[in-house]
């Protein structure tokens, strides 16, 4: 089922003609508008002072839809309060000019807003996101992350989660002592995203025990520290992801959007001969001269469930070996035999990683080529890339190079062979990095950047690797990957459409897992005619060759 989001916010002048920090109400609305174009459906809750200024936005922005009109004095914080008579004080600690008792209950009111627009649901949305009215003024790239917006508003979504950013600890259980007297900064108040049921729980949780709160502490409070109490006290469990008051406040985690392949993949795993403490790993495949060809590394450590790593080796060293294939017009392996790291012919140095790792193969005029990352050969005692030719039948490489980047940096890898649709092209370009993206071609065995492109879509400041580029007729597409520092560490995936002859980056698909959301790799790829053809590895070992149909990852999104 395709999923959909609408956003929801408020504004009610409670200040009159008193304004804070210059923030006018003509500022408030500007902020409001980068919000509204970015064309994602927003629903606004404003009073009768704000209401002229909404209609010009209705009829200017179609995604702009107010929703009603409602006085501070209409909320249920407030009638909560008044009509139950419920004595309080405001924090000691706080802006006492701008945190009076309506701030406070207008803060505590976002659900009840959300609950309304859930119920009316406009445009037949099934998740809802709550955002503030300016927010905009936190943005320090306002560009970007406008944009990021812009293409969260059209993601997939998974069916069920409530997602709250934020800064701090949890609080301990039966604990008022950090949250009645200062803000508290558990949540950061102004986003939050999840599916229309996870949402309405959270409200209904809200209005059971708002009034309990303020009878229980003698404070009306920021809306935040209110959370806060909820999750420490009344069994609340909303996804919680680190942030702050900037431009990370609504970068969601990964994991929440990700297509799910798996129940989509037709697989078969190849019967790799055994190597005493060795792991099949990845695989990389080329179409060469009529033949199918297929390298696999093999490693000698072992991923834990902890996301550490058990090394196989009396002194710790990580080893790497690689296994030719070639496979038949199934693409089942014919063979396997280890390829010979002797005939590499360069020095090796005494290090802890040995061998080519993540061997990339590609077709280069009447050659076939490779790339690959290396420590033991590297001049630098740290990662750098070596190209070579590989030769599947002698299970050798020649021709060697250790390559220089083109900057200084300790540590190189994931540079991807892009190969031109003229055959007359006399250089070899590589993709060195995605943020800006920038491609280069090597010189004096150095790489030399010749083309960038400014990239501002999501997600692609992290973006590495992985596969080469096939060509599908319209554009040269290859998969990417970027992963999240979590223990163990997540891997997401992207498909990626470049222009034949610039290498312009043109659309993207969503990102995607293939089998789990975990360490997962793919430097395989192959373009069939309704399908695409991977070979990926879990955890860096159970190598597998995986199948599925183009119109499950459209290349749906534009590149800025």
């Amino acid at each position: 089922m395709k999923t959909t989001l609408t956003f929801v916010t408020s504004f009610i002048d409670i200040y009159g003609k008193t304004t804070f920090e210059d923030k006018t109400l003509e500022w408030r609305f500007n902020k409001f508008r980068d919000i509204a174009s970015t064309g994602i459906q927003i629903c606004v809750y404003a009073d009768k002072v704000c209401y002229d200024y909404m209609q010009q936005f209705q009829s200017e922005f179609p995604n702009v839809k107010i929703m009603k009109i409602i006085q501070i004095e209409q909320t249920f914080a407030y009638k909560t309060i008044n009509a139950e008579k419920i004595e309080y004080e405001l924090p000691e600690y706080r802006n006492i000019p701008k945190d009076i008792p309506e701030y406070m209950m207008l803060i505590n009111s976002k659900c009840e807003f959300m609950k309304d627009a859930i119920e009316k649901n406009p445009w037949n949305s099934t998740h809802f996101a709550w955002i503030d009215f300016s927010i905009s003024y936190v943005f320090h790239d306002k560009m970007k992350t406008i944009e990021y917006l812009r293409i969260l508003s059209d993601r997939h979504f998974e069916p069920d989660f409530l997602l709250i950013p934020g800064c701090w600890d949890k609080i301990a259980p039966n604990d008022i002592s950090q949250i009645v007297n200062s803000v508290y900064w558990r949540f950061c108040g102004g986003f939050l995203l999840g599916d229309k049921k996870s949402v309405k729980d959270f409200c209904d949780l809200y209005e059971r025990h708002f009034a309990e709160f303020i009878k229980t502490t003698k404070k009306l409070v920021w809306e935040v520290n209110f959370w806060a109490w909820l999750e420490a006290n009344k069994g609340w469990t909303p996804r919680w992801y680190k942030a702050d008051h900037n431009d990370c406040i609504i970068h969601i985690p990964a994991d929440v959007c990700a297509v799910r392949l798996y129940p989509h993949l037709e697989k078969s795993i190849y019967p790799y001969p055994h190597i005493d403490t060795y792991e099949p790993d990845s695989a990389s495949y080329v179409y060469y001269q009529g033949k199918h060809i297929l390298n696999t590394r093999y490693v000698n450590y072992w991923y834990l469930e902890t996301g550490h790593c058990s090394i196989k080796h009396p002194e710790d060293f990580i080893i790497s070996k690689n296994m030719v294939s070639e496979l038949d017009d199934q693409y089942e392996p014919l063979y396997f035999k280890e390829m010979k790291e002797e005939t590499v012919g360069l020095e090796s140095k005494r290090c802890y990683f040995y061998g080519l790792e993540d061997i990339r193969l590609y077709p280069w005029k009447d050659q076939l080529k490779f790339i690959a990352t290396n420590i033991n050969y590297s001049p630098t005692g740290s990662n750098r890339m070596i190209v070579g030719e590989y030769h599947p039948f002698t299970q050798s490489y020649s021709n060697c190079r250790i390559i220089t980047p083109p900057y200084e940096s300790w540590c190189e890898k994931n540079w991807i062979p892009l190969i031109k649709a003229r055959e007359d092209e006399e250089e070899e370009y590589f993709i060195y990095k995605w943020n800006p993206m920038e491609i280069g071609i090597i010189k004096n065995d150095q790489l030399e950047i010749v083309k960038s492109f400014p990239i501002h879509s999501p997600w692609f400041h992290k973006v590495r690797g992985s596969t080469i580029f096939q060509d599908n007729g319209e554009y040269l597409v290859g998969i990417v990957h970027f992963s999240e520092d979590t223990l163990p560490r997540r891997y997401y995936h992207i498909l990626v459409a470049l222009e034949k002859e610039t290498f312009q980056p043109i659309r993207y698909s969503d990102i995607f897992v293939f089998q789990h959301i975990g360490i997962e790799f793919c430097i395989g790829f192959f373009i069939e005619k309704a399908s695409y053809r991977c070979w990926i590895s879990k955890k860096d070992r159970d190598p597998t060759m995986v199948v599925f149909n183009k119109d499950k990852l459209p290349l749906k999104n534009d590149f800025i």
